[in-house]
């Protein structure tokens, strides 16, 4: 066998070694991620298990006290039915979510496109999180710079989007501070951006927050609430309907969250129903 023979021989031998070690690595990764993702999903279960059973428990039981109890006793009444509305309030929230991630994970990315009146549609969502941000000391600082009145987009997606946003800035606050939220629309779209002081994230963590199940404190037992799907759901809706989401963190400035949506171009507006007229049907009896 000649030398050349044998030297084309050892660099197909070092070759092949090359990528069994790339094989190898890859399929170690592979399998760390697999791993991973167990985990995850089982600090999913053992969290949202506690985020449904915990409202249901404490519904079931505040609505058997409001029975027991005679009509002199009203202003009681109305104390313990508020706490129902809160505790019914976030299951509803943690449902939503869940249903959500559901619907993504099977690939689902349909668009359910309606014109709605932006001022009175972002007043909703905020209001409906006041008393929530109240109860952990936190206060809003809302302004908008609103330069058209309507706004065409999915409006279930994006209320889970603008309300994960605004929950995920309660829960990651400092006690005792504003939580800064901005909303704008013109001609080049939809802009939102919410600032909240707290602990920050690392910019190498701006990509692991935003996947599923995953968050940056995975204790099951932390003091951090949330079970690491409401921002994966944010990222995943606004890009759906076209837009793109942004992080800035740092400890002086807080955590600043931006999401842009484009303007969609209705071809055919006769499509589209305004969000008001869309339950004044003679069908919206069935609801």
């Amino acid at each position: 066998m000649d030398n050349l023979t044998v030297e084309n021989l050892e660099q197909e031998n070092i070759q092949l070694k090359k990528e069994r070690k790339e094989l190898y690595n890859q399929l170690k990764k592979l399998n760390q991620k697999l791993e991973e993702s167990d985990s995850f999903k089982s600090h999913f279960l053992s969290n949202i298990s506690n985020e449904i059973i915990n409202p249901f428990t404490s519904i079931l039981g505040i609505s058997q006290n409001i029975l027991q109890m005679k009509v002199a006793d009203l202003s009681k009444i109305q104390s313990m039915t508020n706490l129902i509305f809160n505790e019914a309030l976030d299951l509803d929230f943690q449902l939503r979510n869940i249903f959500a991630a559901a619907k993504i994970e099977s690939g689902e990315k349909n668009l359910e496109l309606v014109e709605i009146k932006t001022e009175s549609f972002l007043n909703e969502i905020i209001e409906s999180l006041r008393l929530k941000a109240e109860k952990n000391a936190l206060y809003f600082e809302f302004t908008h710079f609103l330069a058209i009145e309507t706004f065409v987009v999915d409006p279930d997606k994006l209320r889970l989007t603008l309300t994960n946003l605004i929950m995920n800035a309660i829960t990651f606050s400092a006690p005792k501070n504003k939580i800064r939220i901005h909303a704008e629309l013109n001609k080049e779209g939809f802009a939102f951006r919410i600032n909240n002081l707290g602990n920050p994230i690392h910019e190498n963590d701006f990509q692991i927050i935003f996947d599923r199940f995953k968050k940056l404190n995975n204790s099951i037992n932390s003091l951090n609430q949330g079970h690491g799907i409401g921002l994966s759901i944010i990222k995943d809706y606004t890009e759906f309907m076209g837009g793109t989401i942004q992080v800035e963190s740092s400890q002086a400035e807080g955590t600043t969250f931006s999401i842009h949506i484009p303007p969609i171009e209705l071809k055919d507006k006769a499509l589209f129903m305004d969000e008001e007229d869309l339950f004044s049907t003679e069908d919206s009896e069935l609801f």
